[in-house]
């Protein structure tokens, strides 16, 4: 065989479609993530929501009115406050990073909540019910489950905490992960709960939305 037949040969079988192990690239998928800063300090929070009341109601009196002198240096003195509880914030946020999980994971999660709290089903409402054979199974809500599920989900999709020094930490037990569900501010859940929601149901939608045309390579 000559030379140029050997470079053919090559680079037919270069043109050859390849093999792939669908579970190698599952396993190696890349998934959506995102950091959101929660702030963990309460007392901060609520004074700087008072003086943000306190100035409303002071515009809401003035109205259309012109502002007195009094009332100018009511408000200056407010936002002054104000200014100076938001430094003060700046100092008490915290990064949470978040990290999409597959399907089959949060199945599994939801799967080990539902083992440690069963699915139970309502009482048949009546007799004729009984008697009918038209009763409908009507499963119990089971707040139990539903936070075990809830508390799993943080595990799995919570890849680090930085603090306001830049510490950061990026092992969570599930005592450390009920924890945070237990102190963290209102504000903080549901800033993360509604990330780890978001990450799931966004690229699922765009993708599903998106023409074909706008995907395919040029």
């Amino acid at each position: 065989m000559s030379d140029e037949e050997d470079i053919r040969e090559a680079v037919d079988e270069a043109k050859q479609p390849g093999t792939f192990n669908i579970v190698s690239v599952l396993q190696n998928r890349n998934y959506p993530k995102t950091e959101i800063s929660v702030m963990l300090d309460d007392s901060l929070a609520y004074e700087a929501a008072m003086i943000m009341e306190k100035i409303n109601e002071l515009d809401a009196k003035i109205g259309k009115n012109k502002m007195s002198v009094k009332q100018q240096e009511e408000r200056e003195g407010l936002l002054a406050s104000k200014d100076a509880i938001l430094d003060k914030m700046a100092d008490c946020y915290y990064t949470v990073e978040i990290s999409g999980i597959s399907e089959g994971v949060r199945e599994e999660v939801f799967a080990e909540a539902k083992k440690r709290y069963p699915v139970e089903y309502e009482n048949a409402n009546s007799i004729s019910d009984l008697l009918s054979g038209d009763s409908k199974k009507v499963e119990k809500e089971s707040p139990e489950r539903d936070n075990l599920f809830t508390d799993f989900l943080w595990q799995k999709s919570i890849i680090s905490v930085t603090d306001p020094d830049q510490n950061t930490q990026t092992e969570f037990s599930y005592s450390a992960i009920k924890a945070m569900r237990n102190q963290f501010p209102l504000s903080a859940i549901i800033r993360i709960n509604e990330a780890i929601e978001k990450m799931r149901s966004s690229a699922a939608v765009f993708m599903m939305e998106t023409g074909e045309d706008f995907l395919a390579k040029p």
